[in-house]
């Protein structure tokens, strides 16, 4: 279940403009303050990591000085009544008008659970189950494991983890929205994107073994270039979709859950010491959490450690 809530790891690509132009190379650790308020941190997380990965040192000192960490998702959200309730909720909005192999058809299950073999993952298609195509495609979109790595390993799961073992307050900046956003995908759209995806899959995993290197060897400049550029990113897709797509990835399912993240954010940074762990690419750009909390009187500093 929890896999399945990691959501593709993409940038907003709109209003690029110089209120943000200087910060791609500022890291991936940023210092939050306003005047009255306690200090607070950004660090801009990966879902993937090396087997066997520890929580950088100075990562885990940041924990240590934070009373809240806020997140994405949060696994624990998903257990007890909560999470009861959020399952029926999930089980609802993912239901299909048919089995899996006849709506994204046979040959497609085949694939999505070869390539999960391949990666190592638990994830698994039922050709017989009555999914929506979206959740199907959804699965192997945000299936970032791949063979030497884990998302068990991603420096959001180890901050999640630090995070506990120091009783801090876990806070999800989400549950179910974000997969509205998935449901709203045309399905023609989607079953030409789950075969696109399948044939890159080879060279996206490199790719993203190249990013990931990028971040742990502190190159923000580079790798915020590679996550910005939106032609680059969509230029699998047939022709006729790469439009679609662009505003999909990089506004709907970026600069929109940004936005709405902002007074989540706000109130907790106003309370108390707050570490905001999400994904790198959430922090830069025009409408990334950088500029939005300067937008909002906050001054937002690259943290060098």
């Amino acid at each position: 279940m929890a896999q399945m809530l990691w959501l593709l790891w993409c940038v907003s690509w709109l209003l690029l403009n110089s209120a943000w132009a200087g910060d791609t190379d500022g890291g991936f650790v940023w210092k939050v303050h306003k005047q009255g308020q306690p200090v607070s941190y950004l660090i801009g997380t990966v879902h993937l990591g090396k087997q066997g990965a520890v929580l950088p040192p100075a990562y885990a000192r940041i924990v240590a000085t934070q009373k809240t960490l806020l997140v994405e998702s949060n696994e624990d959200d998903w257990s007890g009544a909560q999470g009861q309730r959020l399952q029926r909720q999930m089980a609802a909005l993912i239901v299909g008008d048919a089995p899996l192999k006849h709506s994204i058809g046979m040959d497609r299950v085949k694939r999505i659970n070869a390539a999960f073999r391949r990666n190592g993952s638990s994830l698994m298609l039922q050709a017989d189950d009555d999914m929506a195509p979206w959740m199907a495609w959804m699965a192997m979109a945000t299936d970032y494991n791949m063979p030497g790595y884990s998302m068990n390993t991603g420096i959001d799961v180890l901050l999640l983890q630090a995070a506990k073992s120091r009783k801090r307050k876990i806070v999800a900046l989400e549950t179910l929205e974000p997969l509205y956003l998935f449901k709203r995908i045309p399905t023609a759209r989607l079953l030409r994107a789950i075969d696109a995806d399948l044939d890159y899959a080879q060279i996206a995993q490199q790719e993203q073994v190249q990013m990931l290197q990028q971040y742990h060897s502190g190159n923000s400049k580079a790798l915020v270039a590679k996550i910005l550029d939106a032609d680059d990113a969509v230029k699998h897709y047939p022709k006729q979709d790469r439009q679609f797509w662009k505003q999909w990835l990089f506004g709907d399912l970026l600069q929109q859950r940004n936005v709405a993240w902002m007074p989540k954010i706000e109130a907790h940074l106003q309370a108390e010491p707050t570490l905001v762990a999400v994904g790198t690419a959430h922090l830069f750009g025009g409408s990334g959490l950088i500029v939005l909390l300067r937008e909002r009187g906050y001054t937002v500093t690259p943290y060098r450690i």
